[in-house]
């Protein structure tokens, strides 16, 4: 997870890479690792620690990666082999932002949970709104004794909010402003050995509006990121003003 290095400034970079450029037509997840890693020269490559979080979205004509940080990135390195890539850069106060702040925010999830009740008396974890068939068959329980996936996922989200400084706003009919998007799958290969079997990670997309609680809290969960697999392009919270 990203370090606190002697400040609380952070910074979001944005790189854009045309997929016009035959280096970048595709771009593997181990590869988009070393990429951003050339941003942060110097820093100790430490497994299961990294000083960034990113979210990485392939479009049609580009990839756009998102990357947030406490450590200041050099993106001159890209320069070398740029093809059209473009870098921008801003800093932020997560420090600045006060309580019963309003905010939009954006993020995408691996929302995973540890579940106990199985018929085997086994714990393990579940994707929150998966397969409710599934999950039903293995708890010995019919799907009507679980809550529906919308529920479930929000329930998982405020509960992230109740550890993390915040709270989904709700409208004046006390429904969450919130918009959760259909499970999505990425497969994704550890290393550049396409021998490798691919694990499987499942992503659900969040959007909505939040109320600040608790402003270190919050300004905690901008650094750390919400839920499971950091490493592979989840749990980076992205937050604007309201209007």
């Amino acid at each position: 997870q990203p370090a606190t290095r002697g400040t609380s400034m952070m910074h979001l970079s944005l790189l854009t890479l045309p997929r016009t450029a035959p280096r970048w037509r595709f771009l593997e997840p181990y590869q988009l690792h070393q990429l951003i890693w050339k941003g942060f020269p110097g820093i100790e490559r430490i497994e299961g620690s990294r000083p960034f979080l990113y979210r990485h979205n392939e479009e049609a004509a580009e990839h756009s990666i998102l990357v947030l940080s406490a450590v200041k990135p050099d993106w001159s390195g890209l320069e070398d082999e740029a093809e059209g890539s473009t870098t921008q850069h801003r800093t932020i106060d997560p420090q600045g932002l006060p309580e019963g702040a309003r905010l939009r925010f954006f993020v995408r999830a691996n929302p995973v949970v540890e579940r106990k009740g199985y018929a085997d008396n086994a714990s393990r974890r579940i994707i929150v709104g998966g397969n409710l068939k599934r999950v039903a068959d293995k708890m010995g329980v019919t799907v009507d004794a679980l809550e529906n996936r919308e529920e479930r996922l929000t329930a998982w989200i405020e509960r992230k909010g109740g550890d993390g400084g915040f709270a989904i706003e709700r409208d004046e009919l006390g429904r969450p402003l919130l918009m959760i998007a259909p499970n999505h799958d990425y497969r994704i290969r550890r290393s550049r050995d396409k021998s490798a079997t691919p694990m499987t990670f499942t992503g659900v997309d969040f959007e909505g509006i939040l109320r600040i609680t608790d402003p270190a809290a919050f300004a905690a969960t901008l650094q750390r990121g919400i839920g499971r697999g950091k490493a592979f392009g989840f749990g980076l919270l992205s937050v604007a003003k309201v209007g």
